[in-house]
Formats: structure tokens, sequence, C-alpha cells
């Protein structure tokens, strides 16, 4: 009778023990591990590389805050494209007619893309009071200008020396997350865009599809500025790329020499003689 207990036993926590084993395994099958959670970690670290890899170069190129409004302390640079895929240089100044003309075209572009865009003005004003009244048109960012310290107009200025701006208004995208170079010639698309709307979010896709580079391998010049020196620069090379204008204009210069030649010939001052 011990005998037969005593297997009875055995058997009955051999069974308690197989069913135990059974449920655990069930209970696995039903919450297998968490795989995700590496590929989660993963996105999360690229999101955060991601957004160290833009506060880096935002904050090197704007200084560690930039201007919301005009009189007020700034927001930091680290926080202020969050979300967006392109940031926009805008080189400006109240003083410059072509610049004034411009910003209502540039603010109409800005006011139907900004959920992709941020811009940034880049300031040319030299008091207080220009600066105030023409940023405070503008629904953007501002880098603090120049005249307010040495600092800033040294940062102001580097950026100048980077993108080659020969004069204002000159308008320059970059790729948002890594600072790379995107176009120079956006003032002129801008204005070719016009109030389309669909014309508009159609440039802003073609400067997300074009291809960045580094700053340092950028090719710059399409449109670094808006002033009289460039158009003047811009009819030379014009003029240079078309033979017929060259010759036409070696012809005039020639004639005009030499009737200056003739005029100087009959009276004129003689050569080595003071006034």
């Amino acid at each position: 009778r011990r005998s037969s207990f005593h297997l009875s036993s055995m058997t009955l926590r051999h069974t308690r023990r197989r069913r135990h084993r059974s449920r655990l395994q069930r209970n696995l099958h039903d919450f297998p591990p968490e795989e995700s959670s590496d590929t989660d970690t993963t996105t999360n670290n690229t999101t955060n590389t991601t957004m160290a890899s833009s506060a880096e170069w935002t904050t090197d190129f704007f200084g560690p805050k930039l201007l919301t409004k005009p009189q007020t302390t700034g927001i930091p640079t680290a926080s202020a494209f969050e979300g967006k895929k392109l940031v926009v240089l805008y080189f400006s100044a109240s003083w410059c007619p072509p610049c004034r003309s411009f910003s209502p075209k540039l603010i109409e572009f800005y006011e139907t893309c900004k959920e992709d865009i941020g811009c940034v003005f880049v300031s040319s004003d030299r008091d207080e009071k220009s600066f105030n009244e023409y940023f405070g048109k503008m629904p953007w960012h501002a880098m603090f200008p120049s005249y307010t310290s040495s600092e800033n107009r040294n940062r102001q200025g580097r950026l100048s020396d980077m993108f080659k701006i020969q004069g204002i208004p000159s308008v320059v995208v970059l790729d948002a997350k890594t600072g790379n170079f995107v176009t120079d010639n956006a003032r002129t698309e801008v204005m070719s865009a016009g109030s389309d709307v669909s014309l508009q979010k159609e440039l802003v896709q073609s400067w997300l599809s074009k291809e960045s580079v580094p700053i340092d391998q950028a090719s710059f010049g399409s449109g670094s500025g808006g002033g009289s020196d460039n158009l003047i620069v811009r009819a030379i090379k014009y003029i240079l790329t078309k033979p017929t204008y060259m010759l036409g204009i070696y012809v005039i210069v020639k004639k005009l020499l030499k009737y200056l030649e003739e005029m100087g010939g009959d009276g004129g001052i003689e050569d080595g003689k003071e006034l």
C-alpha cells in the first residue's frame, strides 16, 4: 500500500509539473520577446543623432540664439528648425529697393510652404530702428544683426564669405538636417513661381529632390545677389558668350578711340604737360 501510495504521489507531482511547463510554454508563445525594442532603440538613436546634427550646424552658423520678433531675447537656435526639411537664408536689408520689392513675394511663398521650410533673415541693416521696422513684417527668424556686436558682425561676415554673396537680395537654401548646400538661385525661382500655390509647392519638392552637397564642394554664383553690380557682371558674362556682340563692341571701341585720337591732335594737351 505504501509503495502504491508513493508511486501515485510521484505520478501526480510529475503530471502537475508537466501541466505547469505546458502553461509556461503557452504563455511564452502568447507573449513572445519584444524584438522591436532594438529597432525602436535604433530609431530613437537615429532621431537623436539627426536632431543633434541639426542643432550643431545651425548653432555654428547662426549663433546660440535666433530672434523671432524685434526687441526680444531670442530662442535657442538648436530647437528653431525642428520638423523642417529645408532652411532658407535670406540676405537682405531695408535700405535696398530690390529687397523691399522681393520681401513680400518671399513672405507669400513662405506662408504657403512653411511646414517644410524654415527661414533666417541675415540683415545688412545698420541701425536698430531700420532693422526692427523691416524684420517686424517678416514671419520667420533672424540672426542678431551685425551692428549689435563684433561677434555677430564676424559671424554674419563668415556666412557671406561662405556662400560668396555678391549682392542683395540673395536667397540660399540648405538641407535642414545636415546644413548641406541645395541652391543659391532660390530668389529667381521664387519669383518665377509667383503666387501660384501649386508652383510654389513644386519648387519646394524640386529642392528636396536635389542631392545636397557639403558647402566646401558646392558651386556658387547662380543667384548670389540682386544689386546693380551683379547685373553688370551678368551682362558682361552674357556678352562674352556672344561672339557677334563682342565683334560689334570691338568695332565701336575702335572707332571711338580713333575719334578721340583725332580730337587730341587738334590743339589738344601735349603729353607730359601739367594742367
